[in-house]
């Protein structure tokens, strides 16, 4: 990951509890988008960024529960559509500036 770029991954999660998965939420609409109820496109500057988020939302699952980040190359986004066959264009509207 280089400097200048950022990085998009859409964020998928399956959380039983109501307060870890609003408290997971609100952390990922820091960093990004809700795209749909318990999905969110992001956007982080670096591996470093992505790892300290995870780092933070671990201690908020429970047995059984889990988050999943997929990252989401350039080239994929492009490809992307939306069911009215819409392109996806619009990066998350959350930027973290350091």
């Amino acid at each position: 990951m280089g400097t200048g770029t950022v990085y998009i991954y859409l964020v998928c999660y399956d959380i039983s509890d109501d307060r870890q998965r609003t408290a997971v939420s609100d952390k990922l609409l820091s960093y990004g988008d809700r795209v749909q109820k318990s999905v969110f496109e992001i956007c982080v500057k670096t591996r470093r960024e992505l790892t300290a988020l995870q780092k933070q939302l671990a201690p908020l699952l429970a047995e059984g529960d889990d988050i999943r980040f997929y990252y989401l190359p350039p080239e994929t986004r492009k490809q992307s559509s939306d069911v009215h066959g819409q392109p996806l264009t619009d990066l998350p509207a959350v930027f973290i500036v350091e």
